[in-house]
């Protein structure tokens, strides 16, 4: 039997800690890469997402940081008025080097990879975010993360209406045969990965907690079914990291970006969903808003200075064509040719 090369995109935390296996070893007995190194880092206590982003920033490695010991990065235990001494720091590492590993190692159980900035498979248009994740955990295939997609969003209480439009839309998913992109958030999020996955496309799920985390509850099974199908779970927090209402805006970049366009298909101008067209806005990625004709003009509007030029408002169904077109340019999709035929719907 030939022997099958590694699919890159599906590399775990193993491959991982391959691909950034340093020349020399560590005093433990085998090599301390950045993989090993930031997921030891991760489980001191006091070190968290800020802590790693830091160090990241000043183009430290997290090696040197596990090797070095004591510096400003090094958190104060409860009550202590002095920074970690190098003994306390010798026997603090070799625990944290411990518990890293076996938190690797159940990462690896899961299938759960964890990409830095300059690793193959980073998604390069997450660079083009003001403040892009240095990390990413990534469950299932990370190739989907490059892939064009369609990000779909919207209110965690969806009226009839919504229910009708993120239905409408998946309705169109087969067509356009692209995957999408949502937070998995009850409501408007999991209706279209479930419509996504009715429809036969992958779709991407991008958490606001850690790949750990059973957030929402329940929503395991869901998960399940995203990774059988060639979906992808995607979070930058660390993997035990619980949900908070800052943690959520900060996903809604990661999806703007991910997204080639966002559907926001129910929302409010004063919520998470809106923070999510905020950054695609600053991103210049098209917007289609949906309405349905019997709707006050003023119940889908941007805000002045939000979705413009790449923003547009279709009423559905009068408008299909419109929008189909819209959708077909923002993904890169050619238009179905259709001679002779004359629809009451089509511009002229």
């Amino acid at each position: 039997m030939d022997e099958i090369e590694p699919d890159e995109s599906t590399l775990s935390i193993r491959d991982a800690h391959l691909q950034h296996r340093p020349a020399d070893t560590s005093s433990i007995g085998h090599e301390l890469d950045e993989v090993r190194a930031f997921l030891a880092l991760s489980t001191v206590r006091g070190v968290g997402q800020k802590t790693l982003f830091a160090l990241a920033e000043k183009g430290r490695s997290f090696r040197e940081a596990v090797d070095n010991g004591p510096d400003e990065t090094i958190p104060r235990a409860p009550g202590d008025d002095k920074l970690v001494n190098d003994r306390r720091w010798s026997a603090m590492r070799l625990q944290a080097i411990a518990q890293g590993d076996r938190l690797a190692e159940r990462l690896e159980a899961l299938g759960v990879a964890l990409l830095f900035r300059h690793s193959p498979g980073f998604p390069p248009c997450l660079l083009e975010l003001e403040r892009p994740p240095h990390w990413l955990f990534v469950q299932g295939s990370i190739n989907r993360l490059s892939e064009p997609s369609i990000a779909i969003v919207g209110t965690r209480k969806p009226s009839t209406d919504g229910h009708f439009l993120v239905h409408y839309i998946g309705a169109c998913l087969a067509e356009w045969g692209a995957p999408t992109v949502s937070g998995l958030a009850a409501g408007i999020d999991q209706l279209a990965h479930e419509h996504s996955l009715r429809a036969g496309v992958p779709t991407i799920a991008v958490l606001g907690t850690g790949v750990l985390e059973d957030y929402p509850k329940g929503s395991g099974r869901m998960r399940d079914h995203i990774l059988a199908t060639g979906g992808t779970i995607v979070s930058e927090y660390l993997p035990t990291t619980s949900y908070s209402a800052n943690n959520f805006v900060q996903r809604n970049r990661l999806q703007a970006a991910l997204g080639r366009i966002l559907i926001p298909a129910e929302w409010q101008r004063r919520s998470g969903t809106a923070h999510t067209v905020r950054f695609a806005t600053a991103l210049r990625r098209p917007i289609a808003c949906l309405r349905l004709p019997d709707w006050p003009s003023n119940r889908v509007a941007f805000e002045p200075g939000l979705g413009l030029p790449g923003g547009e408002i279709f009423t559905v169904p009068r408008e299909q064509l419109r929008f189909d077109r819209f959708v077909r340019a923002a993904i890169g999709m050619r238009l179905p040719a259709q001679p002779g035929q004359l629809s009451l719907f089509e511009d002229h």
